[in-house]
C-alpha cells in the first residue's frame, strides 16, 4: 500500500488527488509498493526556514526533500507488517509554484507535481549529481 499523508493549508488550492496519484506512479515505476510519504504544501516563509535551518542554504527554494533513511536501507526497516515504511518528507513552495507556473505559461497544480517527482526521486536516493 502506498500512503501519501497530506499538509496542505487552505488557502493553497491544489489537486489533491492528483499529487496522491503521482506518488502512487512514481513509486510504482520504482518497484516500490509499500511505503508512506508526507507532502507539505508551504508558503515562501516556511520553505525559507527549512532550507536555511535544515539545509544550510540562503534563501527560498521551490522543494525540498528529507529522506528518513538512505536508499539502501529501505528494506531493512523493522516495522510491523500493517506499517508502511516513511520514505520521508517532501516540501513544495506554492508561492514559487505559481511564479513558475506562469513563466513557462503551465498550470500550477503541473508544475506542483513537477516538484513532487523531483522530490520524491531525492526520497528513493537519486540525485542532481547522478547519471
Amino acid at each position: 500500500m502506498i500512503k501519501s499523508n497530506l499538509y496542505i493549508g487552505s488557502r493553497y488550492p491544489v489537486k489533491r488527488k492528483k499529487l496522491r496519484e503521482t506518488v502512487k506512479r512514481v513509486l510504482k515505476n520504482h518497484g516500490i509498493d509499500n511505503a508512506q510519504v508526507d507532502i507539505s504544501i508551504v508558503g515562501s516563509r516556511k520553505i525559507k526556514q527549512l532550507n536555511e535551518e535544515k539545509l544550510g542554504h540562503f534563501g527560498t527554494t521551490d522543494v525540498l526533500s528529507f529522506p528518513q533513511h538512505d536508499k539502501d536501507q529501505l528494506q531493512d526497516v523493522p516495522l510491523p507488517e500493517e506499517l508502511a515504511p516513511h520514505l520521508g518528507d517532501v516540501v513544495i513552495s506554492f508561492p514559487e509554484a505559481v511564479k513558475t507556473a506562469r513563466r513557462f505559461g503551465r498550470l500550477v497544480d503541473d508544475q506542483i507535481n513537477f516538484y513532487l517527482e523531483h522530490g520524491l526521486m531525492h526520497l528513493l536516493g537519486y540525485h542532481h549529481d547522478d547519471h
